[in-house]
């Protein structure tokens, strides 16, 4: 008998494949791509959750005050916290795997925060789509403008200099490898699934940001990371 798990995963994995192979391609005008990211975003969340990252920057600026009784509290904190979450992962991966993703779903289809998540989304999609129809003449310019090259970008330091172009926010780090790697980033994986090792940098002031090549770009330009480096645009 097929396993239905396994059946949703392929066909996730195929679906996956076409949206990228589409959203790189220039046949879909910009307020389409918009809304198909926006729909993205909305289950793309990081690994880690908001109460963990704001720990993280606690412990921090607690050592940079010098302050270790703190520190260590917080750490303390830190690690509840993490070996709570672990459990809950494997929990849940318990879970996946005796039911497929279809059927868990169903079960939160009452869940008042599943539904403001669900609902919420189509309120965006529904008023972005109307957007796009009720002006033609915008989405247009946008395309015109979309069929420009993409902007790249230098980054230079110690007389070395790697570019970074400014892509779809789709397209794989991988792509942009040795840029990432001239800023001290790590890959983890072989060929075209390697991926980064981490997902967020920290700026000047500690604060996590998203390893992106926009927050990457906007940082070097505003000089709030990254020191030593220094950005031209080409």
């Amino acid at each position: 008998m097929p396993d239905s798990r396994t059946e949703e995963s392929v066909v996730s994995l195929h679906s996956k494949v076409e949206y990228e192979n589409a959203i790189n391609l220039s046949q879909h005008v910009p307020a389409a791509k918009s809304i198909s990211e926006m729909v993205l975003d909305a289950f793309h969340t990081s690994k880690e959750s908001d109460q963990i990252r704001e720990l993280r920057v606690a412990i921090r600026q607690a050592h940079d005050a010098f302050d270790d009784d703190k520190a260590y509290e917080l750490m303390g904190q830190l690690k509840q916290l993490k070996d709570a979450e672990a459990s809950d992962s494997a929990a849940l991966e318990d879970l996946s795997s005796r039911f497929s993703i279809s059927r868990i779903l169903s079960s939160f289809k009452d869940d008042p925060q599943f539904q403001e998540l669900v609902y919420g989304l189509a309120l965006k999609v529904l008023n972005q789509t109307h957007q796009a129809i009720s002006n033609p003449s915008a989405s247009k310019g946008k395309a015109a403008r979309a069929k420009k090259e993409v902007e790249v970008f230098a980054i230079s330091k110690d007389g070395i200099s790697v570019t970074l172009a400014l892509r779809s926010p789709r397209t794989k780090p991988n792509v942009d490898r040795e840029a990432f790697e001239f800023l001290g980033f790590s890959f983890v994986g072989e060929g075209d699934e390697a991926d980064l090792e981490v997902e967020t940098f920290v700026d000047n002031a500690g604060a996590e940001q998203p390893l992106t090549r926009k927050s990457i770009i906007t940082a070097l330009q505003q000089q709030t990371a990254f020191d030593g480096y220094s950005i031209t645009q080409q």
